[in-house]
């Protein structure tokens, strides 16, 4: 099977994706060769492809983290899948594709008149944040929790998967443009340009249970600042106060992890904090990657969950995605990889 690959060669802001055509053998044993029908895009490929975060893998790779198709072939062994199956998966790369071989365990069975391009919209933002708010929080009813970033695709997941949770208040920063969507999910928004998120929490419940917070540098002391003394949990997922205006700022990416991460660890006041890492997770509790996609998979298919909006795009325009992730998208981008 020949297969359409996009490359991110460099770690540059200019030419630094290539389109690639190689041969996909037939799958070894335990494995399944999926044909790639669409696969979403996201800020996180943009900072693995300009080098922000840390262990992330090096050029050239193919970026992406989540994609969805069809098993057109099974290797031996391989009993729980066929071809014609539609599947979805998520990956550290190589979701920039129109075929890929993957482990049997790694495919999710794809309920039946789910839209794919919907699939490949939801699974990584809902399945992060499904898990940090599941597995790492274990936010509950009664709680209170920060998002920032909140009208953005993984905080919007946070506010519509806290509203199945039920009795959950939830603050939510985003820009004065963005404060409807905010309310719309029964979060109280915070203007972060004009508004102080810490005082509108103190104001109102004193501190939270836990804040999620994807920005990075010095914002992570502050959304530590608002947790409970007792309990309390900063959930570290992001850095993208790193990448500004297309430039990396590695120092304040190490001020993030420092200041933000390590040094309140230090600090016996009964707050914690960590960096989500979704593959260091699934080492600890192997089950929980195929029983957490196939929760966001129910709920996307009975209405439960779904993205602000979706933009796609051929896959040979990855740049193009590129492109729009620096200028800032409301909604989720998705590159359709069918030829």
């Amino acid at each position: 099977m020949q297969t359409t690959q996009v490359y991110a060669v460099n770690r540059e802001q200019a030419n630094c994706l290539e389109v690639r055509t190689t041969e996909l053998p037939a799958p070894p044993a335990g494995h399944a060769r999926v044909r790639v029908e669409a696969a979403g895009v996201s800020y996180g490929d943009l900072l693995f492809q300009r080098g922000v975060i840390p262990g992330g893998p090096k050029a050239p790779f193919v970026p992406g983290c989540d994609v969805v198709g069809v098993v057109e072939s099974v290797g031996d062994g391989v009993t729980t899948l066929r071809p014609g199956d539609r599947v979805a998966a998520l990956v550290v790369s190589g979701g920039y594709t129109t075929g890929i071989t993957l482990p049997a365990e790694r495919l999710v069975p794809v309920p039946d008149g789910v839209d794919p391009v919907n699939v490949a919209a939801v699974s990584l933002n809902y399945f992060i944040a499904y898990q940090m708010l599941h597995r790492v929080a274990k936010v509950r009813s009664g709680q209170s929790i920060l998002v920032q970033g909140a009208a953005g695709g993984v905080g919007l997941a946070f506010l519509q998967l806290a509203e199945h949770i039920g009795g959950v208040t939830v603050f939510g920063t985003a820009s004065a443009t963005n404060l409807d969507v905010v309310r719309r999910h029964g979060a109280v928004a915070v203007d972060y340009r004009n508004e102080d998120f810490a005082n509108a929490i103190r104001d109102s419940v004193g501190a939270v249970d836990a804040a999620f917070d994807p920005i990075g540098g010095p914002h992570f002391w502050r959304s530590y600042s608002v947790l409970r003394n007792r309990g309390g949990r900063l959930v570290a997922y992001g850095q993208s106060e790193a990448l500004r205006g297309g430039k990396r700022n590695m120092a304040v990416g190490a001020m993030g992890f420092l200041g933000g991460i390590i040094l309140p660890n230090l600090r016996p006041d009964g707050r914690r904090t960590g960096f989500y890492n979704a593959w260091a997770l699934e080492k600890k509790q192997p089950r929980a990657y195929g029983e957490d996609l196939a929760q966001v998979l129910d709920l996307l298919s009975a209405d439960k969950i779904a993205p602000r909006s979706i933009a796609t795009l051929p896959l040979r325009d990855a740049t193009e995605a590129f492109a729009q992730l620096e200028r800032g998208v409301t909604g989720k981008l998705v590159l359709t990889c069918t030829e």
